[in-house]
Order: C-alpha cells, then sequence, then structure tokens
C-alpha cells in the first residue's frame, strides 16, 4: 500500500491550450455577435488585459499564491505555494478524478493537477494513492 506521495506542480500545456481557446472563443463572440465597433472593440480590450493578467499569474505559476509542491501522507496533505509558505490539510479528498485531471479538495483550497503538469505517469501515481487509500478506508 502507498503511504506517501510528493509531487512537484509545472506549467500545464493543456490548461494554456484551453485558456488560449477560451479566449478565442471570448474574441469571435465579441466580434460576430456584437453589432457596434466601439462593444466588440471595448470588450476585446478587456479580455486581451484579462488574457495579459492571467496567463503569467495562474497558467504559468508565477503567482504568489500558486502551488507548486504537493505532499500526500496517509492523513495529511501539505501544499507548498510559490512564496515558499506551506500549508497541511487532515480533510482533503479527491473530488473529481480522471486520465487527465485531478481536482483535490482540501478545507477552501482546490489544488487543480492536469497530467502534463507533472512528472511522467505522476497523475496515475496521484490515482493510485486515492484509490488505495479509498479501498483502506472501506
Amino acid at each position: 500500500m502507498m503511504d506517501s506521495v510528493n509531487v512537484k506542480i509545472q506549467t500545464s500545456k493543456i490548461y494554456l491550450i484551453l485558456s488560449i481557446a477560451t479566449y478565442l472563443l471570448g474574441l469571435f463572440v465579441t466580434w460576430y455577435y456584437f453589432y457596434t465597433i466601439a462593444l466588440s472593440l471595448g470588450i476585446s480590450i478587456l479580455l486581451s488585459l484579462w488574457l495579459i493578467y492571467f496567463l503569467p499569474r495562474t497558467v504559468w505559476l508565477s503567482h504568489p499564491n500558486s502551488i507548486i509542491k504537493m505532499a500526500l501522507n496517509k492523513d495529511t496533505l501539505t501544499i507548498e505555494k510559490n512564496d515558499h509558505s506551506t500549508q497541511q490539510y487532515t480533510a482533503f479528498y479527491p473530488a473529481y478524478q480522471s486520465r487527465f485531471l485531478l481536482i483535490i479538495a482540501a478545507g477552501t483550497q482546490s489544488v487543480v493537477i492536469f497530467k502534463d503538469s507533472l512528472a511522467p505517469q505522476s497523475l496515475s501515481t496521484l490515482n493510485r494513492y486515492f484509490n488505495t487509500q479509498k479501498n483502506a478506508n472501506t
């Protein structure tokens, strides 16, 4: 049985592609459905400002509150943020599990982990960890 897992979280290409696709869809809708140039231009500028703010801070994990490391032990979850602060949680659970995405709920935090943001096979290791813990508790 697996008792602990340590992972380092990196930038996800999947999250980057989804973010840019959402941005481009927003631009398309803005220019296709709005019939005034001023409104389309204003919303396009706002969307571009949002993208300039959003990508570096959230997708590239440069925000001080971005989670960059995580350690799972049998009864604790420890996360390290970009500002080198750590938090421990004793109550945590996988809110969503799939082959490409894992969302861990811990207190008011949600740790979203895409498959390509970890070393190879690490997401399956995390999924295996939660599955063995679930089976051990039943």
